[in-house]
């Protein structure tokens, strides 16, 4: 027969096993290996605009990008669908559209690069042009700057 002193301690690890296993973080994401550049072609949900190509490396690891604010100065754009992880983009300048800001939004979430730093491709449906932006994360905020002086922030 087997002591009782053992089948308690065989319930508590079982029982310890169980509560980590519950608690434990699943939505922890992969980081891509190697330094290769990561492009992808996505449509934004903007009308007029026809799609965007992102180009990011993918050497740095993602950071967290909720519940940051804007920077002051900032002019808070209506959002659209999310984009990846981004729900919300602003304005940095009086130059740059909230058109323009959704088209970098939407080409910046949908490229696989959240939280990290790259450049992103988007057409204005402003001006019909399309515009290199280059993105970068810091406090949990993505700024991207390029094009005709124009600042984007996502989060």
């Amino acid at each position: 027969m087997i002591p009782v002193s053992v089948i308690g301690v065989i319930t508590v690890l079982a029982l310890f096993g169980g509560l980590a296993w519950v608690l434990w973080p699943k939505d922890v994401p992969n980081s891509t290996a190697g330094g290769a550049a990561h492009t992808t072609t996505a449509a934004a949900n903007t009308p007029g605009t026809t799609g965007a190509t992102t180009t990011a490396p993918s050497t740095s690891s993602p950071t967290t990008t909720r519940a940051a604010n804007f920077p002051a100065g900032a002019s808070a754009c209506p959002g659209g669908q999310p984009a990846g992880s981004y729900k919300e983009s602003a304005t940095g300048g009086g130059k740059t559209s909230c058109e323009f800001a959704e088209a970098v939004r939407i080409a910046y979430g949908n490229s696989g690069a959240a939280g990290r730093s790259g450049s992103v491709s988007a057409r204005s449906p402003v001006t019909g042009k399309e515009y290199t932006m280059a993105c970068k994360v810091a406090s949990g905020i993505v700024t991207c700057t390029g094009g005709d002086n124009a600042v984007v922030y996502l989060r």
